[in-house]
């Protein structure tokens, strides 16, 4: 990625980086604040975005990091808000039936061949060979339709949605990308 793309590229996300940390901080000017200690680590730090199609979630670290830093400035007997370490039940809850419904409507756009093994798998969570024996393939052939159906609900979700995730893969927060009923 040039210079100038890199540039053009982080200038697109800036303004909802600003918002991303807004929902994180008490005020408006702690978020300015912050928002442009974000983007000064970014440009000092350019040179080790490996991966250009990473950009989006590279930002977000370092976004979230500066955060958090924020917070360990302050008085140490103060807490971190509970909204930065952990969503609300009722915020999980709530994301998870958007997830829900938007991935039970994302598997029937997908091709027959892969809906159904990926229907047994994950929502009446039947062995891959109890899958294999009912639909009278092999047991490679189901592994390999549940993979992939896998892989194209996770992108449909990826390409609606923004997901956030802690250290144990469990997600913790998300924005939407476009309208897709999550």
């Amino acid at each position: 990625m040039s210079r100038e793309e890199f540039d053009s590229a982080v200038a697109g996300f800036s303004s909802r980086l600003r918002s991303f940390i807004r929902r994180r901080v008490r005020d408006d000017a702690t978020a300015d604040d912050l928002t442009q200690e974000t983007l000064l680590k970014v440009y000092r730090a350019r040179e080790a975005l490996r991966d250009g199609q990473r950009l989006e979630a590279w930002l977000y670290r370092i976004a979230r990091t500066t955060v958090i830093d924020h917070y360990r400035r302050r008085k140490p007997s103060e807490e971190l808000p509970e909204g930065l370490t952990e969503e609300p039940p009722d915020d999980l809850r709530s994301l998870r039936e958007a997830v829900i419904t938007a991935t039970a409507r994302f598997l029937e756009e997908l091709p027959e061949a892969y809906r159904e093994p990926v229907r047994l798998a994950e929502l009446e969570g039947l062995p891959l060979a109890k899958i294999a024996l009912r639909s009278g393939l092999s047991l490679t052939a189901v592994k390999s339709r549940v993979r992939r159906g896998r892989g194209m609900l996770k992108r449909k979700l990826q390409d609606c949605c923004r997901f956030e995730f802690d250290r144990r893969g469990r997600v913790i927060g998300w924005e939407r990308r476009r309208p897709c009923g999550c």
